[in-house]
């Protein structure tokens, strides 16, 4: 599917999708903990589908209706999953592979060819430390997954954080499961804070409390979560491709279901384009956003907010000034290269883009505007909304190939803009 975007303002009001990072970690604590869970507001796409689909491969019973699931836990009492597919999530297989530590066969994990090069050797080392035989087929640290289960050890494990904090949440997810309590220990520091941050308080919520000792290490007790009634809170990852929009047409639009005091990292957006410009005000849950006449460029570390980065690229072009995003060399690990993937889509608007080892920089073109393109997806659902972003207040009519990529995080997506007064045609 095509999406053709023309140049267009968005206003009025939406609500916020349910937080993805949320639901697939309610999924799985859900599936974990004893007794019947109920999930409301979980966002229903093709990752989370993931996740619900592999912890049914390990034996838990589960039921959608809608945007609610029941779960019936399994007291982390796991069969062995066989073959799971996994598509191109990676959150999905990241989070499972120490999940079916736990299970008393093995499981087999798998998915696209994206997916296939995907680094996991961190999270697979981790794993042997705690007493589990889990290997890349291929021997190149990469999907396919072959974990042996039979049950974590616990005691201390080290891994590294600076590829995905995914795979300390991995671990911190499963670790009250273990023969005795775990200590992880994070090897030479931690990428992505926010979602470890998310996890723990999550973990909290479904009644185990680990501690964070300054990111360093994390303790985690050994004991069951407890079955609950949880509803998923909205997501500000993808409410930023309605902020961004708001930005690059100077227009105001209203954001519902979004929680304030939210641990999502990616609520700095907001701050983000405050510096930039935009006037952002809050009436309870409700937060709006008003675009500038015109947009200021800034310097910003985005090490623990690498989701929002090809949203921010996508603003900075219409900027006065080169905005420097720095921290963000883990980006290349993404569904695509969220480095070289942006800056290519941008030169083909006009915008100058430097890429460094760490670090990219784009100047806008203020008072001009970027022109309207071909943009390329790679797949990626990020790229693709955030290039609808772009697009929005573009000089000229862009067209966003492979747009239906965006069911990975955000399914109907385009319709939710056209709402909002988008000018899409999808084909």
């Amino acid at each position: 599917m095509n999406a053709v975007v023309f140049p267009s303002k968005i206003r009025g009001s939406a609500e916020a999708p349910p937080s993805k990072s949320y639901t697939h970690r309610a999924i799985i604590l859900a599936s974990l903990a004893k007794g019947r869970s109920v999930i409301e507001n979980a966002l229903i796409s093709d990752d989370t589908a993931y996740t619900l689909n592999a912890c049914k491969a390990l034996g838990v019973k589960a039921e959608r209706a809608g945007t609610r699931i029941t779960i019936e836990g399994s007291g982390g009492a796991l069969k062995g999953g066989g073959k799971v597919f996994v598509g191109n999530s990676g959150t999905t297989i990241r989070l499972m592979s120490s999940i079916a530590a736990l299970a008393d066969g093995d499981t087999l994990f798998d998915g696209t060819r994206e997916m296939r090069r995907r680094p996991m050797e961190d999270l697979l080392d981790a794993l042997k430390q705690l007493g589990i035989e889990a290997e890349s087929l291929e021997g190149n640290g990469c999907p396919p997954i072959h974990v042996h289960g039979g049950g974590l050890r616990g005691g201390t494990v080290k891994i590294s954080g600076e590829t995905s904090s995914q795979f300390v949440s991995s671990l911190l997810l499963a670790c009250p499961y273990a023969q005795k309590p775990t200590r992880i220990k994070v090897i030479g520091g931690l990428n992505s804070k926010p979602y470890v941050d998310v996890t723990l308080d999550l973990m909290r919520t479904f009644g185990v409390k680990a501690k964070n000792n300054h990111y360093r290490e994390f303790l985690v007790p050994v004991g069951g979560y407890s079955a609950r009634k949880y509803s998923v809170e909205g997501d500000y990852s993808s409410a930023s491709y309605f902020f961004g929009g708001a930005a690059v047409t100077s227009s105001q639009l209203a954001i519902e279901g979004v929680n304030r005091n939210s641990v999502q990292g990616d609520k700095i957006f907001l701050d983000v384009l405050k510096k930039m410009g935009c006037g952002v005000t809050w009436a309870g849950r409700k937060v709006v956003v008003k675009g500038p006449a015109a947009l200021k460029a800034i310097r910003i570390n985005m090490g623990d907010y690498p989701d929002l980065v090809p949203t921010l690229a996508a603003v900075a072009a219409f900027a006065k000034g080169t905005t420097k995003i720095t921290g963000v060399g883990h980006l290349k690990f993404k569904e695509t290269d969220r480095l070289k993937a942006p800056a290519a889509e941008l030169k083909k608007t006009g915008i100058k883009v430097e890429i460094g080892r760490d670090s990219m920089a784009i100047r806008g073109v203020y008072p001009q505007k970027p022109r309207g393109a071909a943009f390329e997806t790679y797949k990626d659902h990020r790229m693709a909304m955030s290039l609808a972003t772009l697009a929005l207040g573009a000089e000229g009519t862009s067209v966003i190939r492979d747009a239906e990529c965006v069911s990975k995080s955000f399914p109907g997506y385009f319709q939710r803009m056209k709402k909002l007064g988008a000018k899409i045609s999808l084909n």
